[in-house]
């Protein structure tokens, strides 16, 4: 049997960022974030898509009380969807020790029941429907404008070993300083602020453009979520060694399958990891759909089994990315996310070995190992593409 490789924490300095330090297990990346929070002097600003009551979630949940306490200026955004079960009980704690608290897009229902102002019942519910399918997959703790926690982590106890053992989720998270710290800032102000329009913050965040010269990766404009594609494909299609990429919900659509392809058929190391078990039980049966075509191209398939694969990261070359988009629909063309870029040796070489260890892990996919799949799970696969817009 495989041992697992120990806990890895790799500190870097960047030419673009004060410091870049990856994380590629939860505990470690929650103690430090746990000890930012309680180390803030003037703000703590936390987004995350879930925000769970549990052994985590109490932990950082006092973490916030704590600084807020002491006079810090604490502000949380959850979404609607993915912290729902949870809403009610972590406001009202927050809320008593003075920690500002927002809800990113609530579920219609919950538009409806909190309406204020005398808001029609109809226009609540098509206001919330409307916006169903706009999330924010975030996950960010800006401290004091200056340091910042970006990943694939949620606030959810599963992705630490430390309370669920060896089933907990195989994930990659970051602290950076300096550089563009502020960028994540004032995306973040202007989430909380809700009418951009009138926000100068936009303003702001429209005239530096967050275009391929910037180390931060926003897309809460439809012209940032266009570049931030152009980008990524222009980035594959200049590889010369290699690609290695690490993503939860691997559905790319055909502009990024295509380049995947032809820069496989050039001569590039391309590699895509991916988990064999997801939490959403028929993901990887939608994967495999797309990968006897790779296979074809010379692109090498990974199957985690060591649990849940979690991670989104992408090696290429000497480039680094670390975020929270996952290849597919949602995270190109519906969602809020937040990805970080680097290029430094040293910084690559912590991902390129955390890649090498995961793949001690891993089971190969050929062609001859894809065509044995049952035939149930490939029709299921083929039938939800048709339906990749919500994937």
């Amino acid at each position: 049997m495989n041992t697992p490789p120990p806990p890895r924490v790799d500190t870097v300095a960047t030419d673009d960022w004060g410091d870049v330090c990856l994380y590629h297990n939860g505990n470690e990346f929650f103690d430090a974030l746990e000890d930012a929070i309680l180390g803030a002097r003037h703000s703590v600003y936390l987004e995350s898509y879930i925000f769970a009551d549990d052994r985590l979630g109490e932990r950082i949940l006092t973490a916030l009380t704590t600084a807020s306490s002491r006079g810090v200026d604490v502000r949380v955004i959850v979404d609607g969807i993915g912290s729902h079960a949870w809403l009610e009980r972590i406001k009202i704690r927050v809320e008593r020790h003075g920690v500002a608290f927002k809800v990113f897009n609530q579920l219609p229902w919950q538009r409806v029941w909190n309406q204020k102002r005398g808001v029609a019942f109809s226009k609540a519910l098509y206001d919330g429907l409307r916006r169903i399918n706009h999330r924010t997959h975030r996950k960010i703790c800006i401290i004091d404008g200056s340091v910042s926690f970006v990943g694939s982590m949620n606030i959810i106890e599963y992705h630490c070993g430390r309370y669920v053992g060896a089933s907990a989720w195989r994930d990659v998270g970051v602290r950076v300083s300096g550089g563009e710290t502020s960028l994540l800032q004032d995306s973040f102000l202007q989430l909380w602020h809700k009418k951009a329009r009138r926000n100068p913050l936009t303003r702001r965040l429209t005239k530096k453009r967050l275009s391929s010269g910037y180390r931060v990766k926003l897309n809460s404009k439809r012209r940032f979520r266009e570049q931030n594609y152009v980008d990524l494909l222009v980035l594959l299609l200049s590889a010369e060694r290699r690609i290695w990429i690490e993503n939860a919900y691997f559905v790319p659509d055909r502009r990024l399958l295509r380049t995947l392809e032809i820069v496989g058929r050039s001569g590039v190391d391309v590699r895509i990891m991916v988990p064999a078990y997801a939490d959403v039980f028929f993901i990887p049966w939608v994967s495999a759909a797309f990968h006897r075509g790779l296979l074809k191209a010379g692109v090498r398939i990974f199957e985690y089994t060591k649990g849940m694969l979690h991670a989104k990261t992408i090696l290429v070359d000497g480039y680094g990315v670390v975020g929270s988009s996952n290849l597919n629909h949602r995270s190109l063309f519906h969602d809020l996310e937040v990805d970080v870029h680097f290029e430094n040796q040293r910084a690559v070489e912590s991902l390129e070995r955390q890649f090498l260890d995961d793949t001690t892990f891993c089971r190969e996919v050929t062609l001859e190992s894809w065509s044995a799949r049952p035939l149930i799970q490939r029709f299921i696969g083929r039938m939800l593409l048709l339906v990749r817009g919500i994937l």
